[in-house]
């Protein structure tokens, strides 16, 4: 019981981060390497893969009004509303709260995982689905999807920095599910539009989910050995604190108002006696 409580330690040597690290190795190992296969070998996984694409053609040729709801879905996860997402909450933390390492993570976290799933992507070299009457396109391969990759690594690293805030495990549970169903939601917009086949987007879920862990305890196995950003960069002030500093006292300002030569003939004497 003790060496099980230890693995979840974040101040324990290997503990949690040696944790993730083989959560995430299982994940890529068993699943995703899995679908990589079937993919790459085109196994029986690839026929199910195109009835499914095939049935969500037919739905989307019938009814226009799930069309406009997944071209909505899947814009909480294009790159611009990503990479706005990852800016703006990482100034708020370097700017604001002096959490410069948690912006770091963010920011790197999100940017890698672009860069790796191109990578792959360029590597397997899938095909999308090509319908003739498609009503939906996009340029790229197709394994695994960017949209359920990248969503799930900036999503689920927006989940792990609110998880110590939140400090009450009702809200970590909301909190947990909303980033699920958001992720889910967008993947499923994904194949609903016919650009993505299924066994992409669940693979960039599985993919984006252990990029996630990985990068979590590297930054924590970073923090543990007393790693540091730039002293001029850790010890930068707020916005706030910046502001507090820059702006003058009263006492200073009355003395700013007053040159030297409108003091009182009274008050020069003074300070020559002094």
């Amino acid at each position: 019981m003790v060496q099980f409580k230890a693995r979840f330690d974040p101040e324990a040597k290997l503990g949690l981060r040696l944790t993730l690290i083989v959560f995430a190795a299982v994940l890529v190992a068993i699943p995703f390497g899995l679908l990589l296969l079937e993919v790459v070998f085109n196994g029986p996984l690839t026929s199910l893969d195109q009835r499914i694409a095939n049935q969500q053609n037919a739905q989307d040729l019938r009814n226009r009004d799930r069309v406009h709801l997944a071209q909505f879905v899947t814009q909480l996860g294009s790159t611009i509303t990503l990479t706005i997402i990852v800016i703006v909450v990482a100034i708020y933390l370097a700017v604001f709260n002096r959490r410069r390492r948690q912006a770091l993570f963010l920011v790197s976290t999100a940017v890698l995982g672009v860069i790796a799933n191109n990578i792959i992507k360029a590597v397997v070299g899938r095909s999308r689905p090509h319908f003739s009457d498609a009503v939906a396109h996009a340029l790229g391969k197709s394994f695994p999807s960017g949209h359920a990759m990248n969503s799930t690594v900036v999503y689920g690293s927006l989940l792990l920095l609110a998880w110590s805030p939140l400090r009450n495990a009702r809200r970590r549970a909301i909190a947990a599910l909303f980033t699920a169903a958001l992720v889910v939601a967008i993947a499923a917009s994904r194949v609903m539009l016919g650009v993505h086949y299924v066994s992409d987007v669940v693979a960039g879920i599985v993919l984006g989910s252990a990029f996630v862990l990985a990068s979590a305890a590297a930054f924590r196995a970073w923090q543990h050995e007393g790693g540091h950003l730039p002293p001029s960069i850790e010890r930068a002030p707020t916005l706030s604190e910046a502001t507090r500093t820059t702006r003058p006292s009263a006492a200073t300002e009355a003395d700013a108002e007053v040159p030297e030569p409108h003091r009182s003939s009274a008050d020069i004497g003074r300070r020559a006696n002094g």
